[in-house]
């Protein structure tokens, strides 16, 4: 098989590919099209709350929508008889994965604070909206994407192809096209509209895939990504 060490795979993420076929596959395609769907039901709850929209309805809707795709995940995985250290969670790496996660967490708090400090921005304060959004952000958006994306999706994907390559940027666009849906809704803007003026957004969002799935299939451990994915977003709200 070609392209097998594809971003430095570990040994234990390649042998488990080999297992994966097209019944995989076409599940990962279902919960793909399930999120994008999700995504639009959600975008139009909001819009159509308008002005009423609050901070707890937001978080309330975005974690009924993570949990369901987290289960079908888990459920996914239940009726391909396939554990849990085929979504990421390998326990022979965990502790590297874990200090990796967390130089990349301090790393990116310490740029985000410098950045604030020099551009003059200030910071959210209100503690009741920071819990919420510390939840939102490491469970409802970083650990569940990375679950169904790099845990599911693209593990399932990398075992069905044989150009690993592909299946790795064929996953960074569906990762990066995710994103469309919701926003162009809540815009209320066409797909042509909203790609025109969010390619580079588009792009940006296609390369953190790289950055993500590189952590995960180094480790096999879904715990490095999930840590960055979260301070990551977390950093880009909590500056305002």
């Amino acid at each position: 098989m070609k392209n097998t060490t594809v971003l430095g795979a570990d040994d234990e993420y390649v042998q488990q590919s080999k297992e994966y076929g097209r019944k995989d596959a076409l599940l990962a395609l279902i919960l793909y099209v399930v999120m994008n769907l999700l995504s639009v039901l959600m975008g139009k709850i909001f819009v159509q709350k308008g002005l009423t929209l609050t901070e707890t309805f937001v978080f309330c809707v975005t974690g009924i929508v993570s949990l369901v795709c987290i289960g079908l995940v888990f459920l996914f995985c239940l009726i391909r008889k396939q554990k849990l250290v085929t979504v990421g969670f390998s326990k022979n790496q965990i502790k590297k994965s874990f200090i990796l996660g967390m130089i990349l967490f301090i790393l990116v708090a310490i740029v985000g604070g410098i950045w604030s400090i020099i551009s003059g921005s200030t910071i959210q304060t209100n503690s009741g909206v920071i819990f919420m959004r510390v939840i939102y952000f490491f469970i409802f958006i970083g650990f569940m994407e990375e679950l169904v994306f790099r845990g599911y999706i693209g593990t399932r994907l990398y075992g069905c192809f044989t150009n690993k390559r592909l299946s790795f940027v064929i996953v960074g666009i569906m990762f990066s096209l995710l994103h469309i849906p919701f926003h162009m809704v809540v815009a209320q803007v066409s797909l042509s509209e909203y790609i025109s003026v969010n390619l580079v957004s588009l792009i940006y969002i296609f390369l953190l895939h790289y950055v993500f799935q590189w952590l995960y299939s180094k480790y096999n451990s879904i715990v490095a990504p999930t840590i960055l994915h979260f301070i990551w977003n977390f950093i880009l709200w909590f500056i305002i």
